[in-house]
């Protein structure tokens, strides 16, 4: 049972009932669909059946080109037809809406049912969990033409894996009035990034660029609002092959010299250093579910993974060398040191997010989830509380370090920290970096000299957790996350609930040695990651 159900099977069992009437909602079938698809398969030799829908094979398509895609099948046959619409701005992550003025709704039914007909495109109430049409009955479905938003999308399957994307990244169409009681003023059927009602002053046209064309939208939606998250975020991620042979000699030259320190087994332990392509991973589950970020800095030794596009617009390579300067604590095998010094990394933005190449993205998240639109962070405390006492060598690494950082921040400001970090991406901001970096000026460089994990370390994303909050520089978040430790396969059933629900902002595949555990095989955790971010990224050659 918790090899399906997962660590916590109570919750993972209602999801998935959750899940399975959510599927049969949706997917009943009504009168007259099974035929129109049997002639679209017969037309249309790729589309099959998935989930008791016809999708089309997924091609390679991101999440992104798909919310794209949808959105132009169906603005092109409006504008095609002479139908004005423009585009609305709301806080949908995934699906893009315009609005079709009340009186066209009908004219609107005709054209996409006549011009969509030969193409898998369903159409539903969102209003709703009901029926599924194809756009071809869109006309003659009475209780369809009663809704005030029509939702527009086709499904696409995965050639390899069970992976789909369907109505979640389809594009909404809402039906706007002008008020009886005050003309000049129109009323939406839902929230907006605006209002419900707008008058005729906010009206004038407007342009918005997506995806290289220029679309209508209103003045209104131009506007830069309180609660936008309108500056530059960057991603920043640190990587080491720890099974290249140059590195791996250079490792135990340097291992031989260090002799003389002491350090917990964990400190060095392989799995520390070891890669099974967690980045391309990574950068795959950044590329489908926050494709909002601006540059993605890649800071390593020098090493370059083989299947990276080094000539990426987005990707900056960053060496060590890049970021120590002059400092002589070249070469380091430290993480804690090269954390310290991510804020030193050439033209980063302000705003940024330290993320391990063993934290995945698990769905759609937006900016708003990492940063306040004033600029404060938004951090992942986690519930977990931390021994107190003094660091030690016979303690294991995360716990030193969160010793260490509580004797700083006592000693600075009289107040204790106790709950420890979530793996999760972290988002920074660099000016408090450097404040810190000045504040504890000898600490920081204690880091940056030892060339291995210390016990007397100290790392500054951690810091920066406890620092910015009492710094009033950020506020506790609310990511939705799970944690896997690879090295454990009692850990093995959360994966697979994980495939069957993605209900996680992100989750960590950690390499935590556990005495008396029998680790996943490596099989096990790739096969994991193909099926979930099944779609090569722009990033891999």
């Amino acid at each position: 049972m918790r090899a399906i159900l997962g660590n916590n099977p109570y919750r993972n069992l209602r999801a998935f009932v959750v899940e399975f009437m959510r599927f049969r909602r949706v997917r009943s079938v009504p009168r007259g669909r099974r035929s129109l698809e049997r002639e679209l398969t017969f037309k249309q030799k790729e589309l099959s059946y998935s989930r008791g829908v016809l999708a089309y094979p997924l091609g390679g398509r991101m999440p992104e080109e798909i919310r794209v895609l949808n959105l132009m099948k169906v603005t092109d046959a409006l504008s095609g037809a002479g139908i004005d619409w423009f585009m609305v701005r709301n806080d949908a992550k995934t699906r893009y809406t315009v609005a079709v003025m009340e009186d066209q709704k009908s004219a609107l039914a005709d054209v996409l049912a006549s011009s969509l007909r030969n193409q898998a495109v369903y159409v539903a109430d969102a209003g709703t969990t009901g029926k599924l049409y194809l756009v071809a009955m869109l006309s003659s479905q009475p209780d369809l033409l009663k809704a005030s938003v029509l939702r527009f999308g086709s499904f696409f399957q995965s050639e390899q894996t069970d992976f789909t994307i369907g109505l979640e990244y389809a594009c909404d169409v809402e039906f706007w009035h002008e008020a009886p009681a005050k003309l000049g003023t129109f009323v939406t059927p839902r929230r907006n990034a605006a209002a419900q009602s707008i008058g005729s002053s906010d009206l004038s046209p407007a342009a918005v660029e997506i995806a290289d064309r220029e679309l209508p939208t209103l003045s209104v939606f131009k506007r830069r609002m309180l609660d936008d998250v309108a500056f530059p975020i960057d991603a920043v991620y640190t990587w080491v092959d720890g099974d290249d042979p140059e590195w791996l000699e250079r490792k135990r030259r340097y291992e031989a010299e260090d002799l003389g320190n002491v350090y917990h087994p964990e400190a060095n332990h392989s799995a520390r250093f070891r890669s099974r392509d967690e980045l391309k991973y990574s950068l795959r589950s950044l590329e489908m579910y926050a494709p909002w970020f601006r540059n993605v800095f890649l800071v390593t030794n020098g090493q370059v993974p083989a299947w990276l596009r080094k000539d990426h617009p987005k990707i900056r390579l960053v060496t060590h060398e890049d970021i120590y300067g002059d400092l002589p604590y070249l070469p380091t095998f430290n993480s804690n040191s090269i954390i310290s010094r991510l804020h030193h990394i050439p033209d980063l933005s302000e705003h940024y997010v330290y993320i391990n190449d063993d934290v995945f993205f698990g769905r759609a998240v937006s900016p708003e989830q990492f940063f306040l639109p004033n600029g404060i962070a938004k951090v992942s405390q986690s519930n977990n509380r931390r021994p107190f006492g003094e660091s030690a060598v016979s303690d294991e690494p995360h716990i030193n370090l969160t010793r260490n950082i509580r004797r700083l921040i006592e000693n600075e400001f009289g107040i204790t920290i106790s709950r420890a970090i979530k793996h999760t991406p972290h988002p920074q901001l660099r000016s408090v970096h450097f404040d810190m970096e000045r504040r504890f000026t000898s600490e920081y460089h204690q880091t940056w000299k030892s060339r291995f994990r210390h016990h007397d370390d100290i790392v500054a994303d951690q810091l920066f957790h406890y620092y910015a909050q009492i710094a009033q520089k950020a506020v506790p978040g609310n990511l939705r996350y799970n944690y896997i430790n690879v090295l454990d396969s009692a850990y093995e059933g959360t994966m697979m609930s994980m495939l069957l629900n993605r209900d996680r902002d992100c989750f960590c595949l950690n390499d935590a040695p556990v005495e008396g555990a029998v680790p996943l095989k490596d099989e096990q955790v790739l096969d994991f990651l193909d099926r979930y971010f099944p779609v090569k990224s722009s990033f891999e050659l």
